[in-house]
């Protein structure tokens, strides 16, 4: 195997491995996932966790929930997931991006070529990046509801807010006119 090979073939594995995670952390850590639990941390109450099937747990106590909040607490759980997911796209694009610069640069591609591959990445990105905004309102719309309907998770109600789902758009706005 010559030199090229040996660094395209490192920087492919390292990109596959960076991308087969199964934790997440968001909203500054205010939202934790490991092993399709969602985990709520916000100061100064206990935290609530909530499984895949939308059972609830706050301070390691079961909350009893009614079919209709059980549905809201697999969406919420569900909407996490989408958020993962697309970061994890994001991620895999991005090292292919990476690794596809990596072999141009070693095969003597020139710069308009290398920045023709880089944009094809850059659209997908940023396409991946609208969708995350879509299922952080996703994320908020299921946390109102939840907050509304389900006087346990009240507390929780406020980890997104209008705000954050306004600066997602609006990041993903100005990186699509760049």
């Amino acid at each position: 195997m010559n030199y090229r090979q040996t660094i395209t073939l490192i920087a492919l594995c390292a990109a596959v491995s960076a991308c087969n995670t199964n934790d997440t952390s968001m909203m500054d850590g205010a939202i934790t996932l490991k092993d399709n639990v969602v985990t709520l941390h916000v100061d100064g109450k206990p935290d609530a966790l909530i499984d895949a099937g939308g059972a609830l747990q706050i301070d390691g106590k079961p909350v009893a929930v009614t079919s209709s909040e059980r549905g809201l607490l697999m969406l919420y759980v569900q909407s996490v997931l989408d958020v993962h997911q697309t970061g994890l796209d994001m991620g895999k694009i991005g090292a292919g991006i990476g690794a596809k610069e990596l072999k141009d640069s070693l095969n003597g591609k020139s710069k308009a070529e290398k920045d023709q591959d880089a944009e094809a990445g850059t659209a997908q990105i940023k396409t991946l990046a609208g969708k995350m905004c879509q299922d952080k309102a996703s994320m908020k719309s299921v946390q109102d509801q939840l907050a509304a309907q389900l006087p346990a998770f009240k507390p929780y109600g406020q980890i997104i807010s209008v705000s954050d789902v306004n600066e997602c758009k609006e990041d993903t706005n100005e990186k699509s006119t760049d």
